[in-house]
């Protein structure tokens, strides 16, 4: 009996595991798709100025140079979240539980990336 609660135990911890992971690349994708919205609607509000600037009209250089500033942030935040999901997926290891091969050495594991 205790055998059946150890591995019920077991089960439940990876499940909990496995639903925190998702959880979190969850998060990550939605910030980086926040964050992809905000570039974007940048690079309207940019594209629009040079826009007016190269049709003659008066547009003020600092605004320009401001939301290129932002631009390069909103980059520099979507790369990390980026290198976060990287990093996230990479430490997403499953080991088989099938038993080796024939002939197979002991201590020999295959990793597999998830």
């Amino acid at each position: 009996m205790a055998g059946i609660l150890d591995r019920l135990n077991q089960e439940l911890e990876t499940f909990g595991r496995r639903a925190q992971q998702a959880f979190d690349e969850g998060r990550l994708q939605l910030e980086k798709f926040r964050l992809q919205r905000e570039r974007d609607e940048a690079a309207r509000r940019l594209g629009y100025l040079v826009h007016r600037r190269e049709r003659g009209q008066n547009v003020d250089h600092l605004e320009v140079e401001a939301w290129m500033q932002r631009m390069d942030s909103l980059d520099q935040s979507i790369a990390k979240v980026e290198r976060e999901m990287t990093a996230a997926q990479a430490d997403t290891v499953a080991v088989n539980r099938t038993p080796p091969p024939e002939g197979a050495t002991t201590g020999e594991a295959e990793v597999v990336q998830q």
